[in-house]
């Protein structure tokens, strides 16, 4: 399976944006059948080509789809559309990139637009990797209208904490807490805590489901535990499972199953939170 390669103004950022699709096999000899759609986000200085080339997700979609656990779908594998700045997908506090209104203003309507997609959250659901996992659960949380269901593989989940562990990635600059989210104990700062969202979130009257694992030797498995601690505390229904790996690409690929399941299970009526 080869993705396709589309590539979208965005009116938030003011430039053109890079996508990788892939498309369901019968999508040409279908016309008129539409698809959901998962939007599948890269890591910390990473592109829309991650997942395909390092994380084998065209073997895994393919083996899913043939044996029955995934429907047809339409997998996007957007750019976080920061070259390189690790933007965390969302308006930075310093107004330089407006990266949270792209993901919605500009890039989900434009692929509604493009591909025969089912337009509603009970068919469209997000997942990510690292800084992905975090933007994953961000823009569902804050965005229920949208995404009916989540995932989450080694997610940078408690962003305030996660700094010290993101400064050790080459592609971390250590101005970029402040640049995203201001001072940290900020009302801005505050708006962007995954808790709290998860809080608001099941007030309303749809909230995302909800998955997530990481490694046990992850840098990040003490960030995961948090999260997981703060959603029972909330009683937020969800899935969190810890299994044995570190913060790598064997550990993502082999993952992105379980967080392919999850979310065609949402699709498919089966809600596995």
């Amino acid at each position: 399976m080869l993705p396709h390669f589309v590539t979208l103004h965005s009116g938030a950022l003011n430039r053109r944006i890079n996508c990788a699709v892939y498309l369901p096999a019968d999508y040409e000899t279908s016309p008129d059948k539409r698809y959901p759609t998962v939007y599948l986000l890269h890591g910390l200085g990473g592109s829309e080509l991650d997942w395909h080339f390092k994380g084998n997700a065209a073997e895994t979609i393919a083996y899913l789809t043939r044996n029955g656990e995934l429907t047809d779908s339409i997998i996007v594998m957007p750019s976080d559309g920061g070259y390189d700045r690790g933007t965390f997908y969302l308006d930075w506090y310093d107004g330089s990139g407006n990266f949270g209104q792209y993901f919605i203003h500009d890039l989900v309507p434009f692929i509604d637009r493009r591909f025969r997609t089912f337009a509603d959250r009970e068919h469209r659901g997000i997942a990510g990797l690292s800084m992905g996992g975090f933007g994953a659960f961000l823009l569902a949380l804050r965005n229920s209208e949208l995404f009916g269901a989540a995932a989450s593989i080694s997610g940078a989940l408690a962003l305030m904490p996660d700094y010290d562990a993101m400064a050790l990635t080459p592609a971390w600059h250590p101005s970029n807490s402040a640049r995203l989210v201001g001072p940290l104990d900020g009302p801005y700062s505050e708006a962007h805590n995954l808790a709290a969202l998860a809080v608001k979130a099941l007030a309303g009257a749809n909230y995302p489901a909800l998955y997530f694992d990481c490694g046990t030797e992850d840098y990040l498995y003490a960030a995961n535990k948090w999260f997981k601690s703060e959603l029972d505390k909330c009683a937020y229904p969800h899935r969190f499972e810890s299994f044995s790996g570190e913060h790598d690409w064997h550990y993502f690929s082999t993952h992105l199953e379980k967080a392919l399941c999850f979310i065609n299970a949402f699709f498919t009526g089966r809600r596995d939170d």
